[in-house]
């Protein structure tokens, strides 16, 4: 008997699977969290904000917008504290469309409907002006290009193109005369895959440079290319083009609410989902699914609170309800003093997707290389325990594949956790918090099959993937608003852990770039770059602490694991070149040229905000539109890095270990432009 009871023991232990990854909250809480957590009620949020193109009546923009109103009542049934509507204008009219169809129209008067404003809301471009046109059609190929207009006369006539219906419009009606243009171009997207989708589009700008505007029309790949062979069998057809739109006064319309802190502290965390894309366009993933998320989240954490399961945050935790960028920007700008007390910011743009249909995981975009936070690993780790906790793995094989703690809500799929933990990217709420100073990540699902398009409907959220987001962030968010002393140290301890790891990815790639031409200096750069960044990374944790001990501690960590790290790299990265016989080209390598001693010396001061917060616009090296868009980020990262104190070359080294090898002149000459400007002033080092 013993023997058959040591048998079994060993059988046991050997079916038992790895232990949970760690977070900074104990497993009996993070199961408390868990089960009060709904994905079914964020899943409701989104059919009742975005489940169909709602008609924005005339009332509605006189008095409250119906999702702002629903948010707004929401937030008071559920006992949040400080909710209300703050109100912003609007320096223009809102365009609103009321009726948009095309009737293809046969030589003997028969007419059918090819497609409704009324039934797919998509199809009329915004930005489009009332109309009555009945007019041959006419293909132009993309429309993009005046050669696509070589030999035809489009003047008078309906345009069929497979370009933007913008830039087709900005040719086909501004220069050539046409009365309007139907597109079939979908660049966001599955347009093979999902061929009835219909894209969002508009015109943009209001009138061009011959002041003329008539309207668009969006359709389905099958309608265009219906339309196209129509036309290429020479089929005798007009189109007939019905548009009505008009232009309201309206305002910009953020709710928002709160839990309120302890006291303790004057600091906040915040959250977002952006309500609003526009006021025309009305998205369940992009972003119903944010909102509704985030709004669960804030159900959730004071249900929690008020049943004693989680305290009271230290920290006031704030939750917005924003139009995309420009109503955080104007929020954030209202409430400076406030903002400048936000210590971390989660945005929730297209969130909790049927990973399934639409071929996607859930991404944390970090914040970029200029702001190295803490904010980056609390989310990481609740990334990292739902993605291990809630996938097949064989260590399970002999507990039947089992998820380890599974994160299922009644109403979802029971697919596994998809994720990937990813560097910046901007075009979303958190780019406007770093703009102003508040280090900020976002939770996003992009890309979908059905974004910016017809099919940006419920049938894409899984409340399953919704339960799963809520909890990262709910969890993610209580961590940093309850931290203090020993609880920031705790902190500190997982961003160093992190960034230990990070290190080691960096010293592999520096050791791979050793082979390579004309790479050792920026192998060498990658090290020194990475220990100047994870120290920060470390020190920011000290906003948490509230006392001198525990920030003493911290300090210590960071530079401890700065100083060490470091020297122990360098050291092998150096040894390492050495026995490949390029020690002398390192020696040579490092040596600085003229323009990198001369930009060593001068250091760019801020003297006014950048013209598009943390995106930057462009600076005085940019020559043109497209040189703009490929140096987006070089432009963001370089004001980013300019914090008064980094020379230019620190700025560049800083840069390139981001972004790659940056030219010194080109680096010289951004700052030069912007000091033209006023934005900054340079100043000898």
């Amino acid at each position: 008997m013993k023997r058959l009871a040591a048998l079994l023991t060993c059988l046991a232990l050997f079916a038992q699977d790895e232990p949970n990854p760690r977070t900074l909250i104990p497993q009996p809480l993070i199961e408390r969290i868990v089960d009060e957590i709904s994905g079914t009620l964020a899943f409701q949020h989104i059919s009742e904000l975005a489940g169909f193109e709602h008609d924005r009546l005339a009332d509605e923009y006189k008095t409250v917008y119906r999702e702002a109103a629903y948010i707004e009542k929401m937030a008071k049934q559920y006992n949040l504290e400080d909710v209300h509507i703050e109100r912003f204008a609007l320096p223009t009219k809102t365009w609103d469309g009321e009726v948009g169809e095309l009737w293809r129209v046969e030589p003997n008067g028969n007419k059918r409907l090819i497609v409704s404003y009324r039934d797919i809301a998509a199809v009329l471009a915004p930005g489009s002006k009332s109309g009555d046109v009945t007019a041959e059609l006419v293909y132009v190929g993309r429309g993009d290009d005046k050669k696509d207009y070589a030999d035809k006369n489009v003047a008078g006539k309906l345009v069929l193109a497979s370009a933007a219906p913008g830039t087709v419009h900005n040719l086909a009606v501004r220069e050539f005369g046409a009365a309007g243009v139907i597109s079939f171009a979908n660049t966001t997207g599955k347009p093979i895959d999902r061929p009835d989708q219909v894209a969002w589009s508009n015109l943009g700008g209001r009138g061009g440079a011959s002041g003329k505007t008539t309207f668009g029309f969006n359709i389905s790949h099958r309608m265009g290319v219906e339309l196209m062979e129509a036309i290429e069998r020479r089929e005798a057809f007009q189109v007939h083009a019905i548009v009505k739109a008009t232009e309201y006064d309206a305002d910009m319309q953020v709710p928002t609410c709160v839990i309120r802190g302890t006291g303790e502290t004057k600091q906040e965390v915040a959250i977002t989902g952006h309500l609003f894309e526009g006021i025309a366009k009305q998205g369940a993933l992009d972003d119903a699914s944010g909102s509704a998320a985030t709004l669960e989240v804030a159900r959730a954490w004071k249900k929690l609170i008020d049943d004693g399961v989680l305290p009271r945050p230290r920290r006031t935790v704030r939750f917005l309800w924003i139009p995309e960028i420009s109503g955080t920007r104007a929020y954030l700008e209202r409430y400076a003093e406030e903002t400048k007390s936000m210590v971390a910011a989660i945005s929730m743009d297209m969130v909790g997707e049927d990973v399934t249909k639409n071929r996607n995981s859930l991404r944390l975009m970090r914040t970029p290389f200029s702001v190295p936070h803490f904010i980056n690993d609390v989310t990481q780790s609740f990334f990292d325990y739902v993605g291990d906790t809630n996938r097949e793995k064989v260590q399970n094989r002999r507990v039947a594949y089992a998820y380890r703690f599974p994160i299922l809500d009644p109403q979802g799929t029971r697919d596994q956790f998809s994720y990937s933990i990813e560097r910046h990217y901007g075009s979303s709420d958190h780019a406007t918090f770093l703009g102003q100073g508040v280090p900020a990540v976002l939770f996003n699902n992009w890309p979908d099959i059905a974004y910016h398009t017809s099919e940006d409907r419920p049938f894409n959220a899984d409340p399953t993937q919704l339960k799963r987001v809520i909890f990262i962030a709910l969890s993610s968010l209580n961590v940093i608003a309850n931290a203090r002393e020993d609880g920031a140290v705790r902190v500190a301890e997982l961003v160093t852990g992190l960034a230990a790891a990070r290190s080691g990815d960096t010293l592999r790639l520096a050791l791979q770039m050793v082979g390579e031409k004309d790479s050792l200096r920026w192998a060498w750069n990658l090290v020194k770059q990475n220990y100047v960044r994870e120290r920060e990374a470390i020190l920011s944790t000290r906003v948490l602490a509230g006392e001198a001990a525990a920030e003493a501690k911290i300090t210590a960590l960071g530079d401890a694991f700065a100083k060490e790290g470091e020297a122990a790299d360098l050291a092998r990265l150096k040894r390492y070149i050495g026995l490949m016989g390029r020690a002398a080209e390192l020696d040579s390598a490092l040596v600085l040229d003229a323009a990198e001693k001369s930009a060593a010396s001068i250091v760019p001061v801020r003297r006014k905000p950048a013209p598009s917060g943390f995106a930057g616009g462009g600076g005085g090296g940019v020559r043109d539109a497209a040189e703009a868009s490929r140096t987006q980020y070089n432009h963001m990262e370089m004001r980013g890095f300019a914090n008064g104190t980094r020379s230019i070359l620190e700025i560049r080294d800083a840069l390139a270990a981001e972004y790659g090898v940056q030219p010194i002149g080109k680096v010289v000459e951004f700052f030069e432009g912007l000091a033209k400007t006023g934005e900054f002033e340079l100043k000898a080092k």
